[in-house]
């Protein structure tokens, strides 16, 4: 049972701050953890999506590329110092790390040979966020890294994205086959030799016979 709330004798002998005291000795003892939504680390997974949308890291800001819950926390929890530098390289090279995904950017300046003023170009490694039941790299995979980095860069950059995977350890590949012969041959073909007839044969005919009768009239 909650215990009431202590009052002062001159309020005790009201009833309606009596019944103040038993609400909020019942509220004490309430789990107030389930309101605690920006513990990230805490929160129930289904209130996830809640917190993405309120933080704008939802759709091409992130959470599509997001493999896990591991790195959507990740993202909520980082959601306001990316959006802080967002226009920024900085910010590209940061958000793909969080998701898991190396980044490797060169600056105009930084190429060999030196490139167009306020370009870059960018390599990015899907490693983390591969999923198991997708391809490796797919179109769809493209596109969505493409939207990441538009969201990100500087108004002014224009790129160019290059999109690979690599493994830090071994990669085993099986393979199995069926293998299958096809033989030609020549040939002629001969006609059924008959087998002969050791049996007598009966034969039958039948005629029918007429006759043509011509006269001759003198008169």
């Amino acid at each position: 049972m909650a215990e009431t709330l202590l009052l002062p004798p001159v309020l005790a002998s009201d009833p309606r701050f009596r019944a103040l005291g038993q609400l909020t000795g019942r509220i004490s003892q309430q789990d107030l953890s389930p309101l605690l939504v920006y513990l990230v680390d805490q929160v129930d997974t289904e209130l996830l999506p809640v917190l993405a949308e309120q933080f704008h890291v939802m759709g091409d800001e992130g959470w599509l590329l997001a493999s896990d819950e591991r790195q959507q926390r990740a993202l909520i929890k980082r959601a306001i110092e990316l959006h802080r530098y967002k226009g920024t390289l900085w910010a590209v090279q940061e958000v793909f790390r969080v998701l898991g995904i190396d980044a490797e950017l060169l600056e105009w300046w930084q190429q060999q040979p030196e490139g167009i003023p306020y370009t870059f170009s960018l390599k990015l490694w899907a490693n983390d966020n591969w999923q198991d039941k997708n391809p490796l790299l797919s179109a769809e995979l493209y596109h969505r890294l493409k939207c990441m980095v538009d969201e990100a860069k500087p108004v002014r950059c224009s790129y160019a994205l290059h999109v690979g995977a690599r493994f830090d350890q071994g990669v085993y590949l099986a393979s199995a086959g069926q293998a299958r012969a096809i033989r030609r041959t020549g040939g002629h073909c001969l006609p059924v030799p008959a087998k002969p007839i050791f049996q007598p044969a009966q034969l039958a005919s039948a005629g029918c016979a007429r006759a043509v009768l011509r006269l001759s009239m003198e008169g």
